[in-house]
């Protein structure tokens, strides 16, 4: 299992707006060279976290993009699911129909108590979280 370049673009992008978080507008072409995000991707990207109201962005001289909220306020469980939709480790849990097979009730209890693991660790780090625990190591 592996998060969609993607998710992994907006995480790179918003730990750099949590970082610079000034309330100035920033480039995105600065965000996207800083992070080492190709500029395609980011303006796409962008787009789905301005509609999650998750960032704002304003074009034009003097623009680019900042949080929207505080970066306590948002969790990492957000922007994966601006961008890639809610989490689903497997089909049979996004599914209304119930899995047939032979033992089918202990695979999907696995899968909806591994699911829910990784969905409450996302929903309780904040972007803020993420940065200051990136900033301790790098300290350290």
């Amino acid at each position: 299992m592996t998060l969609t370049n993607q998710a992994n673009y907006a995480f790179r992008a918003m730990m750099f707006l949590t970082r610079e978080n000034t309330g100035e507008w920033i480039s995105s072409a600065v965000v996207a060279e800083a992070m080492d995000i190709p500029r395609m991707f980011l303006s796409r990207i962008n787009m789905q976290l301005v509609d999650a109201g998750l960032i704002k962005s304003r074009r034009g001289a003097g623009g680019g993009i900042k949080l929207a909220k505080n970066p306590e306020s948002i969790s990492l469980y957000e922007v994966l699911d601006a961008i890639d939709g809610p989490l689903i480790l497997d089909k049979c849990l996004g599914s209304p129909e119930e899995p047939t097979f032979p033992m089918a009730d202990q695979y999907r209890s696995f899968f909806q108590d591994a699911q829910k693991i990784l969905v409450d660790k996302f929903s309780q780090t904040s972007l803020k979280d993420l940065v200051e625990d990136h900033h301790s190591e790098d300290s350290g």
